[in-house]
């Protein structure tokens, strides 16, 4: 047996499964393709950078599939020098890393050798990224089939997320759509210094949380229309939750709107979020509606601005689409005072009956 073969003795082909034997799971693949998708708690150590992967795709498709390797195979390297002196520097010889490319092909095998070589126990992801992703797509379906969905409804303004919380922190099951898809399910917009994911990345964070609950109880979730922010909520999913039994939230719309004031008074002093807004209501209202609305906002008072728009915009909205819903209401939970309160207390009387 020669070195080389002694070499790929060291490189074990992992499934999916097995991933977390390793000590560390590394994605080759460029920083664009990282940041479209990747495994939870993979670190991107790319062997070609955006415009380099973009070049030797160009090349060996347009020019020459040799001169592409050629050219690939020196970037290549460079870039694993690069993540010998930073990442790998420190690590023992006991550490055990497993890569993985798009497709489990050359660029997880490059690397996994060259370390393979250095003396590291290395694993490749069979398959790469394009299992990762079907395993994903699969274990969604699965799962909507599966699983016994409980729908938090109501109006804007009940504390429907905060609900959600609460039954968290009693022990109950919970998928907080808009938490994962950093964004508030409305034109009130995205969180704070917080960009969204992209479709695919929010499906893996939709499946990391699905593999946390236990099914032999049901799973609470806000009503959402099928499209938070840029994101989509997969359709297997959309489609249970739209024939779910669900919980009615009922509040004062005063209630309502001091709940939406003291929860996203920071929206009100986002001018970018503002003006898409009114834009968006200039396009689906009377004009009155609208300059009623900007009016309010340049006075500065708040409570009347949310009382208006929940009268004119979100409330008739909801309305509409509960109309479109077929769903077996298990609760229709009056509340009369503050939202935070009211959402704490109809937490622990859901768990106690359907917890």
């Amino acid at each position: 047996m020669n070195s080389i073969d002694q070499m790929t003795l060291y490189i074990d082909e992992k499934k999916i499964k097995d991933i977390d034997d390793c000590d560390a799971v590394i994605d080759v693949r460029s920083p664009r393709e990282f940041n479209e998708d990747h495994i939870i708690g993979s670190v991107n150590l790319p062997v070609l950078k955006n415009n380099e992967h973009e070049t030797v795709g160009t090349i060996y498709k347009n020019t020459s599939p040799f001169e592409a390797k050629k050219i690939g195979a020196r970037l290549v390297s460079l870039n694993i020098a690069s993540h010998l002196q930073t990442f790998f520097r420190d690590k023992k010889k006991s550490f055990k890393p497993l890569f993985y490319c798009a497709r489990g092909g050359q660029r997880s095998n490059s690397f996994a050798t060259i370390c393979a070589s250095i003396g590291w126990k290395c694993a490749i992801l069979g398959g790469g990224y394009k299992t990762y992703r079907k395993s994903v797509i699969r274990e969604i379906k699965q799962f909507s089939r599966a699983c016994t969905l409980i729908v938090i409804s109501g109006k804007t303004g009940n504390g429907k997320t905060e609900i959600l919380s609460h039954i968290s922190s009693l022990g109950g099951n919970i998928i907080d759509l808009e938490g994962l898809a950093s964004h508030r399910g409305s034109m009130l917009g995205g969180f704070p210094g917080t960009e969204q994911p992209k479709q695919k990345f929010f499906e893996t964070l939709l499946v990391n949380r699905m593999r946390k609950l236990d099914l032999s109880k049901p799973v609470f979730v806000e009503a959402e229309s099928s499209k938070i922010g840029n994101v989509n909520i997969p359709a297997e999913l959309f489609k249970k939750m739209h024939h779910s039994k669900c919980i009615v939230v009922e509040n004062s719309r005063q209630n309502r709107a001091s709940f939406l004031v003291a929860r996203y008074s920071n929206v009100f002093e986002d001018e970018s979020v503002v003006g898409r807004f009114f834009e968006f209501l200039a396009s689906r209202h009377p004009t009155d509606v609208s300059e009623r609305a900007k009016c309010l906002f340049s006075s500065k008072d708040w409570s009347a601005l949310a009382s208006h728009l929940l009268y004119y915009h979100y409330d008739p909205s909801y309305e509409r689409s509960m109309g479109l819903k077929d769903r077996t209401i298990l609760l229709h939970a009056k509340c009369n005072g503050n939202v935070e309160n009211t959402a704490r207390d109809l937490a622990c009387d859901i768990i106690s009956k359907y917890g």
